[in-house]
């Protein structure tokens, strides 16, 4: 086990200590370019912010300059496969779709916020004149590294605008921690604050959202090379875990090579309107959604998920993905709940 001290690194102090010789007593070395690293981890770029652990590769926080929005991508799991679609980001992937455009890796997004949507792209089949919003990466603010726990957080800022004028409509601040396991577990936790900055934000009842990952072809539960499964909390499997409310949901399957793996969502009991609905869907898209609730239930008023965050408030989601080796095991997702909920 790794153990060294925390370092904790604003985007200014990283910046600063380009030229700044080796801290010998946390074991940081800083190179050119924005390198950084420390407890197993390295970092390196703005754009994309690539993260490795032990040399290789893990994910790349893409800032989304060239994009509507950040995401991460790729995404490597336990058997070092990337475990969601490449596409639309890399062609030519086997036994990939290529639909829904705006399926990018894991990102965050909603449907309909004051009007417009920050679900879809542009690029995206919508009629002329239908109003697109954009979620503009504004910086890195944080950044520690933990090597007794094989951790590593990112503390980020966005704009939500809208895509044409570039007025904005409301903030967010974004943490994301990743945590490398003894078993190749790959953990990334995320914690998303919106902020009313700039007047009353309506956030209308929607199934387009929020935080959401399009999964590898093998994971799919239907579809050429589709060897998937879906379970969530509740024993609920298949197509009957959609639009249901859960603490946890979880894809498994196999690999390109046949070995077993699987990613689960976890909703922390502390996120907004836990136990959340999943918009988890037969063809890969995975996505819990606290704001679909007309959209999911029978019966429920079309605008049952409507929620206004008056000027000067917020609220606050909370989720963990895990990267698992081995089939979906719902003792051991249940205590990785518990375990999430403590913390």
């Amino acid at each position: 086990m790794i153990s060294k001290p925390s370092l904790f690194l604003s985007l200014g102090v990283l910046l600063a200590a380009l030229s700044a010789p080796m801290v010998a007593d946390a074991q940081v070395s800083i190179g050119s370019g924005s390198n950084i690293s420390s407890g197993g981890w390295t970092v390196t770029g703005t754009d994309p912010i690539e993260i490795r652990w032990a040399g290789e590769l893990v994910t790349a926080y893409q800032t989304g300059e060239k994009e509507p929005k950040p995401y991460f991508y790729p995404l490597i799991g336990p058997t070092g496969e990337n475990m969601t679609r490449h596409w639309p980001m890399k062609e030519g992937v086997e036994g990939e779709e290529t639909d829904h455009v705006h399926h990018r890796s894991l990102w965050f997004g909603l449907g309909k916020v004051n009007g417009y949507d920050f679900w879809h792209e542009p690029a995206s089949k919508k009629p002329e004149g239908y109003k697109f919003g954009k979620t503009v990466h504004t910086g890195l603010n944080g950044m520690s590294i933990k090597g007794s726990d094989h951790s590593i957080t990112l503390k980020t800022t966005d704009d939500w605008v809208t895509y044409d004028e570039g007025i904005k409509i409301c903030q967010d601040k974004r943490t994301y921690r990743l945590e490398h396991r003894e078993d190749g577990s790959l953990v990334l936790d995320a914690t998303i604050v919106i902020e009313a900055s700039d007047g009353d934000v309506l956030i209308e009842d929607d199934k387009e959202g929020a935080f959401a990952m399009r999964v590898m072809p093998t994971l799919r539960l239907e579809g050429t090379h589709a060897k998937g499964g879906i379970l969530n909390s509740n024993g609920e499997t298949g197509k009957d875990v959609w639009g249901k409310r859960a603490t946890w949901v979880d894809y498994d399957g196999v690999d390109s090579k046949g070995k077993e793996l699987g990613i689960a969502i976890f909703d922390h009991p502390t996120s907004f309107r836990h136990p959340s609905w999943w918009h988890a869907r037969h063809y890969g898209l995975f996505a819990v959604n606290p704001f679909g609730q007309g959209n999911f239930e029978k019966g429920a008023a079309k605008d049952a998920g409507n929620h206004t965050i008056k000027h000067g408030d917020s609220i606050t989601l909370r989720y963990r993905v895990l990267m698992h080796p081995g089939k979906a095991n719902a003792d051991k997702l249940n205590a990785e709940f518990a375990k999430f909920s403590a913390e």
